[in-house]
C-alpha cells in the first residue's frame, strides 16, 4: 500500500518517478482495461459513460456537431487508447521513472477514468445534485473517485514544479 505522506508522483533529475503500491498499480491497470473496453465498444451504454471524454465542440448546431463527432472520434479515441498502452507499459514492466510526454499520458489516462466515474456517480456543479451525492459519499466508487482525484492532483503538482 502506497504512504499516504509521500506524494505518488516524484519529479527528479531523470524525469519522474510514479510511486504506486501493488495493490494501487493493480487498480489503476484494472481500470484502464476497463477503460479501454468503454472506448472500443459501440453499445449505447459504453457511449453514455464516455460521453466526458469526447466534449461537445458545436453547442449550437447539432447537425454540425454531428459530423465533428464522427470525423473526429475514432481519432480521439486512438489518442486516449494510446495513452492507456503507454501507461500500461509503464506499470507493467516496474520500472516507473517517465520523461514528461510519459507522465502526461498517465495523467490523461487516470483523468480518462476518472470522468466516466464522475458521469457515473453524476458528479456535477450543480448544487442541486448534492442529495445525490450525499447518498454515494461512503460507496466504493466515491472513494475510488476521490482517489483518482488525488492522484491526478499530485501529477499536475509534479508537472507543473509545485
Amino acid at each position: 500500500m502506497v504512504n499516504p505522506f509521500r506524494a505518488p508522483i516524484k519529479r527528479t533529475r531523470h524525469g519522474f518517478v510514479v510511486r504506486l503500491g501493488d495493490a494501487e498499480t493493480g487498480l489503476v491497470l484494472r481500470m484502464l482495461g476497463e477503460l479501454r473496453e468503454l472506448l472500443t465498444s459501440d453499445e449505447p451504454s459504453a457511449i453514455e459513460l464516455t460521453k466526458r471524454l469526447f466534449p461537445v465542440a458545436v453547442p449550437d448546431d447539432e447537425e454540425m456537431e454531428a459530423e465533428y463527432q464522427r470525423l473526429m472520434r475514432d481519432e480521439l479515441v486512438q489518442s486516449q487508447v494510446a495513452s492507456i498502452t503507454a501507461v500500461e507499459e509503464l506499470l507493467a514492466t516496474g520500472d516507473t521513472t517517465v520523461d514528461e510526454a510519459g507522465l502526461t499520458a498517465f495523467m490523461r489516462s487516470i483523468n480518462a477514468v476518472r470522468l466516466v466515474l464522475g458521469t457515473m456517480l453524476d458528479v456535477s456543479d450543480d448544487p442541486d445534485t448534492d442529495e445525490v451525492r450525499v447518498t454515494l459519499r461512503d460507496s466504493p466508487e466515491h472513494h475510488l473517485y476521490a482517489y483518482l482525484s488525488w492522484l491526478l492532483e499530485h501529477t499536475v503538482q509534479a508537472l507543473t514544479g509545485r
